[in-house]
């Protein structure tokens, strides 16, 4: 009996190896068992290297927005030098048409205000101020002073005549307001 018992064992279908279990059941379980082998020590340190790439691409996109705000505002500030000559050769022409005495040239001095006044609105939207001139208290940061004298009727310090207005964008002098101070 035992020879029969024997060759019955050798037809039956012996039972595979773990190994091959994990091959036939799929890659879900497989993958599973897998990690499930995996040391903790392991799996903390993917978790860590994972929260490190996750907090460099959040500094990587904080990054880019702020670069791309300072270029958008460098640019800015690069077109309105570029449009300052422009601004004062309107305002000489403002100032040139103010002793207009016919009424053609009264016409056209008011054109030229008007366009001076629609390039201030535009500068307004830009976010770009003109600085304060005549009457306002000398500030070196944002005055540069061409022509310092004494007048007894004045306040110490102060702006008295603007030669070339200034400009600020925010914090930020474009130009500097050319000016006689006195003191």
């Amino acid at each position: 009996m035992s020879d029969q018992k024997e060759k019955q064992k050798k037809h039956e279908p012996t039972p595979p190896e773990p190994a091959e279990t994990l091959e036939m059941t799929g890659n879900g379980e497989r993958e599973q068992e897998a990690e499930e082998k995996l040391p903790e020590d392991e799996l903390r340190e993917l978790n860590d290297r994972y929260l490190r790439v996750c907090a460099d691409f959040d500094n990587f996109r904080r990054r880019t927005r702020q670069d791309r705000a300072a270029g958008y505002e460098e640019g800015i500030i690069d077109t309105v030098r570029a449009l300052l000559p422009v601004v004062d050769s309107i305002d000489g022409a403002i100032k040139a048409a103010a002793d207009c005495a016919t009424g053609e040239t009264r016409e056209y001095a008011e054109g030229v205000v008007l366009i001076a006044q629609q390039l201030e609105e535009v500068l307004n939207k830009l976010g770009v101020t003109e600085i304060d001139g005549e009457g306002s208290e000398f500030d070196p940061n944002v005055h540069q002073v061409v022509i310092h004298g004494q007048d007894e009727d004045q306040p110490e310090n102060h702006v008295v005549e603007v030669y070339q207005k200034g400009y600020r964008k925010g914090d930020r002098v474009i130009r500097h307001s050319m000016v006689r101070v006195v003191n």
